[in-house]
């Protein structure tokens, strides 16, 4: 068979998908008709989170086709949320924060997510799940805008120099040394977010202890459970558990089945 009869058949072979597959303004559609009568039922909650977890669904198909956008990132965690399903939001959430850091509607949504997660109100278990509050600087700025101050700083820099060659004024000192001062210090700052804590994200998606060891057998780690939607880092998989530590720095195990992986870009 020649190379242009093989991408035939594999045209061919593949028409039939395509076809069958959503276009997404079909999808965004779907979306929007679902979310409304969630929207229209929701003093029933039972009714309303079927249509929520409709709408996320052609959320979730939009993203996966490629539109990765804030909007559409957006809408699917709170579609997930909105269907009672607050673990699935929070890695939604994550998913799109990976895409676009600085955004800001994203950052509150996350914080008002993590707001609704049932900690309890006193004990270790509390200190430990809680995500610190501090946030990188790459979640402040966006990619373009370090870039603009990195140029900004770095040209009053250098016209300082030119201008202290040129009339000796003392003045024209201070202005170029405390450009290069700022540009060192938003240097750091980027380079302390290179260095952002590499480990895979999961979320506890069902109340579950946190165990010494990975079987029911070993006692919890911590008392009571993990609540759904709490976030941890992965640090290992064996036997069907996964081994986590939590924010606080307590690292123990729990079952594959009881968290959900943040997908890694």
């Amino acid at each position: 068979m020649t190379l242009r009869a093989a991408v035939a058949v594999a045209l061919l072979a593949a028409a039939p998908a395509a076809a069958h597959s959503p276009a997404p303004a079909d999808l965004a559609a779907e979306a929007a008709r679902q979310f409304a009568a969630g929207v229209a039922a929701r003093d029933d909650a039972a009714a309303a989170r079927p249509h929520f977890r409709a709408a996320a669904a052609a959320y979730d198909a939009l993203w996966q086709g490629g539109r990765r956008n804030p909007a559409v990132g957006l809408a699917r965690a709170r579609c997930r949320r909105l269907a009672g399903d607050l673990p699935a939001a929070v890695v939604a959430l994550h998913e799109a924060l990976a895409v676009a850091p600085a955004d800001r509607d994203l950052r509150v949504e996350l914080d008002d997510a993590r707001a609704a997660v049932d900690y309890p109100h006193t004990g270790d278990l509390t200190d430990q799940c809680r995500p610190a509050t501090a946030r990188p600087f790459g979640s402040r700025v966006s990619a373009a805008e370090a870039f603009a101050l990195v140029a900004v700083f770095a040209l009053a820099a250098g016209l300082a120099a030119a201008r202290l060659a040129m009339t000796r004024a003392p003045a024209w000192l201070g202005v170029s040394a405390l450009s290069l001062a700022a540009l060192a210090a938003l240097a750091a700052l980027l380079w302390q977010d290179a260095r952002r804590d590499p480990r895979p994200v999961v979320v506890v998606a069902a109340d579950v202890f946190l165990r010494r060891g990975n079987a029911d057998s070993y006692p919890p780690r911590l008392e009571p459970r993990l609540p759904r939607g709490a976030e941890a880092r992965e640090l290992g998989r064996r036997g069907g558990w996964v081994q986590v530590e939590l924010a606080g720095g307590a690292a123990g195990w729990v079952p594959e089945a009881a968290v959900l992986p943040v997908p890694r870009r």
